[in-house]
């Protein structure tokens, strides 16, 4: 809940509306019983108007993405940012398909990898099997940190910065469980699809 509170603050005042995705993914090993929050998180998005809350729980990340792009209009500006990561910057109107972001660690001084957390919202787009990448009506829009085939991209000057330093250390240590299953699944599904 701390965290969510620092996202949704981060970007509350630079945008019209926020879909927000409660529940638990399918392949998180940390399962409490409980499928969607019970931390608060639930009470404290619900209280605010921007807010759009749905709940999509036991699906795998790619999936509970796709549960966002349900609400998009063709065209609209669109940020991701996951519940521990806040914005730094303006959020702008783009020029291009895709708006790429300088992405970091906090307190993380190297430098920062660009990624495709910002993109203008195409009728058919939906994530594939994998994390961050996107296509539209099967075509490859993205990967991580660069548009594809014939998708427009530009620099943008805004800043995410993920908080993951800030959970406690048995979260961290789900968190790599969970990314080490999920590197796997994606490293898979690149190979089956795009190679």
């Amino acid at each position: 809940m701390p965290l969510i509170e620092k996202a949704i603050k981060s970007v509350y005042d630079k945008v019209d509306k926020i879909i927000a995705v409660d529940g638990r993914y399918k392949d998180f090993t940390d399962w409490t019983g409980q499928w969607y929050s019970t931390d608060g998180t639930i009470e404290f998005l619900a209280g605010l108007p921007k807010i759009e809350l749905r709940f999509a729980a036991n699906l795998y990340e790619s999936d509970k993405r796709n549960e966002y792009l349900k609400g998009l209009e063709d065209g609209q500006t669109v940020m991701v940012l996951d519940a521990d990561e806040i914005v730094e910057g303006d959020i702008p109107e783009l020029k291009s398909d895709i708006g790429l972001v300088r992405f970091s660690e906090l307190n993380d001084r190297r430098e920062m990898r660009l990624a495709t957390r910002l993109f203008k919202y195409r009728n058919g787009m939906k994530y594939t099997g994998v994390h961050f990448i996107i296509e539209v009506d099967g075509k490859l829009f993205n990967k991580r940190t660069r548009a594809e085939n014939g998708f427009s991209s530009e620099k943008v000057n805004t800043k995410i910065i993920h908080l993951a330093s800030l959970r406690d250390e048995a979260r961290k240590l789900y968190k790599s469980e969970y990314y080490k299953t999920l590197g796997v699944r994606e490293a898979q599904y690149q190979r089956s699809r795009y190679d």
